[in-house]
């Protein structure tokens, strides 16, 4: 008889799979672009400074709920606090909006794969996504390779595809990064990235609050998103953690992890946009610096195909492994609220996949405005409301316990755990939320 759920094989396995999920198309092309935009070194270090104090505890608290009640969000918030569902409602219909027009930009990541491979240059961007049905080809064909590493299990293929794609995804960001960083003109690029310039949060020659906000916001937000953070994954994953799994040090391992590929995604395309393009090349973001902006740089460059096939080899892993992971999290949550077995939630979502993903596919307006309302309403509501329920109603002690197993393992900063959950995310959160709504 088929298991209704399935498990990670250890520690590592659950290590990897969740890593892989957090490195998405986040790191490759949000992080560069916001780096670029905030101050260069400044964002770097305030993100760095960030996700020791914020990210790694959010992080654990999704996983420890994950692992308490061996549930996906909805009948994880059910178990605990039949009230507070509506998190878990928040938590599963995320990344159901999500999966659908993340595929969409699957395929387009798979076309410029293909397109090097085969052509040796990048398509031209306005028309390959004016045309519906390229872009509902590539987006079918990307969402059939997701499919297919779901329908094998949670070890046999999420998990084996992890361990085989996150460490390529590793050496070849490395390689690309080692490459750029030999180029004589890259310099330039690197001092603005590395070396921070606190000139950036001065106003007429004084500190600027505001300035420093908005740089503080902007890294809060990237760590959510990188993270992936209030969209219910980290909780599915937790779900499949085994008892005897050191949890304060994965998580740590995981975010070290996806915090490095974004740091060195950094140094692939700072000092490359600087040395080919200009400051105002870097600053580009999503599509345009992705599948616009980079292309235009990578034919300037010596080795010009193979570098971009490795880089969009690169992006095909990164947009694979974190399709994986809304994939997973959307079977996981249909199973455990309606009772049918994996195989054929897995075919349900994939129907779903297919049908709202044609939206997105055809109409780059339509993909903007899901993007916009799950990222900046969503997610900060869902995480709001997660801090609020685990720091007020459950209590810090639950994380705490889940966390150290009965004081089996230990849980550095406990303390200041329960200050950061009731006080400080809350705040952090409401204030985040607001700036984006009326960014």
């Amino acid at each position: 008889m088929e298991e209704k759920r399935g498990s990670w094989s250890g520690q590592l396995g659950f290590i990897i799979s969740a890593a892989a999920s957090a490195v998405g198309l986040g790191n490759l092309w949000r992080f560069p672009a916001s780096v670029a935009t905030y101050g260069g070194g400044v964002f770097l270090l305030s993100y760095i400074a960030l996700f020791f104090a914020f990210g790694v505890f959010l992080l654990l608290t999704e996983v420890a709920i994950g692992r308490a009640t061996r549930l996906s969000p909805i009948e994880a918030f059910r178990k605990l606090n039949r009230r507070w569902v509506f998190v878990g409602w928040l938590g599963t219909v995320i990344p159901f909006l999500i999966l659908p027009y993340y595929c969409v930009i699957g395929g387009w990541c798979t076309k410029y794969l293909c397109a090097y491979l085969f052509a040796g240059a990048a398509p031209d961007f306005a028309v390959f996504v004016g045309s519906a049905p390229e872009t509902i080809l590539m987006m079918m064909i990307f969402v059939v390779m997701t499919f297919l590493f779901i329908w094998l299990g949670v070890r046999k293929g999420v998990e084996r595809s992890n361990k085989v794609m996150l460490p390529a995804l590793l050496f070849l960001v490395i390689a690309i990064a080692v490459f750029v960083v030999c180029q004589p003109s890259s310099r330039e690029g690197l001092k603005f990235y590395l070396v921070p310039d606190f000139s950036v949060l001065c106003a007429n020659g004084r500190f600027s609050p505001a300035l420093a906000g908005k740089v503080v916001l902007a890294g809060m937000g990237q760590m959510f998103f990188s993270l992936s953070l209030a969209m219910g994954i980290m909780i599915t994953y937790g779900s499949y953690v085994p008892e005897e799994a050191n949890m304060p040090k994965s998580v740590f391992h995981i975010g070290f992890c996806d915090t490095l590929v974004a740091f060195v995604a950094g140094i692939i395309v700072i000092p490359a946009a600087f040395a080919f393009g200009g400051e105002e090349l870097a600053r580009s973001s999503g599509p345009g610096l992705m599948f616009v902006s980079l292309p235009q740089v990578f034919a300037q460059m010596p080795s010009a195909r193979l570098v971009a096939c490795a880089f969009f080899t690169l992006v095909l892993f990164a947009s694979l492994t974190s399709s994986i992971s809304l994939y997973e999290t959307c079977v996981a949550s249909l199973c455990d609220r309606t009772g049918i077995s994996r195989r054929h939630s897995t075919l349900a979502v994939l129907a779903w996949t297919f049908l709202a993903a044609i939206p997105s596919a055809v109409w780059l307006g339509f993909l903007d405005n899901v993007d916009y309302f799950t990222n900046n309403i969503l997610m900060p509501v869902c995480a709001l409301s997660t801090c609020i329920f685990i720091g007020w109603i459950v209590g810090p002690d639950f994380v705490r316990y889940e966390a150290t197993k009965h004081g089996r393992d230990k849980f550095p900063f406990a303390g200041y755990y329960g200050v950061l959950i009731k006080y400080i995310a809350p705040v952090a959160m409401v204030v985040i939320f607001i700036s984006l709504v009326l960014k």
